[in-house]
């Protein structure tokens, strides 16, 4: 196994996840939320070590399949370990496990979460937790395969193992195409349902968290008491509706 380009693309992951966090320093920042410093720390660090195993091996130009599968494992792990980080430094989750437990149920939308007061979270913590989870639900090394030419012969691998849905089909004879469009439609999908929900006079911040809770399938919200908080037959409607939507193999609305 060619151990630099793993650690190659394990780097520019977390380069990408650095990026990924800023979003919710910015929410902090306008917030004026308390956070703001521990996903500022969260973000340098998380670069900073990407970077670092950017740099720091000689490597192949493409990626073959063995290193495709160590990258999809050890992609994951490193995802949800440095995604704990604004848990842990903002003092929300202070338990290391509970923290990586809450960042590996956001990036894999599984849903599960050991906060008991959801309402307590700082907002821009709160927008970080359900953005794991449309980053998660398409699969972020999805994206990866959509920006890294250099993945070659391995970006099948990685793309057969992230695509939601039980086919694991190219839509286009190129990988990184089918990845693109893929997001492409996971975004317009986001779009729709965020219009729909603003129709139904649902504040800002919400509406952007339930978005990425709906669209992701994992079902992170901001209130104790979820959607039923809203009391909006319509607002159910529309998540519900969208629940499913996104359930289903995307390959399939292309194909429409």
């Amino acid at each position: 196994m060619e151990y630099g380009v793993v650690a190659k693309v394990l780097g520019y992951l977390l380069m990408l996840e650095a990026g990924l966090m800023t979003p919710a320093l910015l929410i902090a920042l306008y917030y004026k939320s308390e956070d703001w410093l521990a996903l500022l720390i969260s973000i340098f660090v998380t670069g900073i070590i990407g970077f670092i195993l950017s740099k720091a091996f000689r490597y192949r130009d493409n990626v073959q399949i063995k290193e495709g599968m160590a990258i999809v494992g050890l992609g994951w792990i490193l995802v949800s370990l440095f995604g704990s980080l604004p848990f842990i430094l903002s003092g929300a989750i202070p338990s290391w496990i509970d923290a990586f437990f809450e960042s590996v149920s956001g990036f894999t939308t599984a849903g599960a979460s050991i906060i008991d007061d959801i309402e307590a979270l700082p907002k821009g913590l709160l927008f970080w937790r359900s953005f794991t989870h449309w980053i998660g639900g398409m699969g972020i090394l999805v994206f990866t395969v959509a920006i890294l030419p250099m993945l070659g012969l391995g970006a099948f691998q990685l793309f057969r193992t992230e695509s939601p849905g039980p086919r694991p089909d190219r839509i286009v004879p190129r990988v990184r195409d089918s990845a693109r469009i893929l997001y492409k439609i996971y975004s317009v999908i986001t779009i729709i349902q965020i219009t729909l929900l603003v129709v139904g006079g649902m504040p800002f911040y919400d509406y952007m968290i339930h978005a990425f809770g709906t669209v992701g399938t994992g079902g992170f919200g901001i209130k104790n008491n979820s959607v039923g908080f809203y009391d909006s037959s319509y607002i159910h409607l529309i998540i519900a509706s969208f629940m499913t939507i996104c359930g289903l193999n995307f390959s399939l609305y292309y194909s429409l």
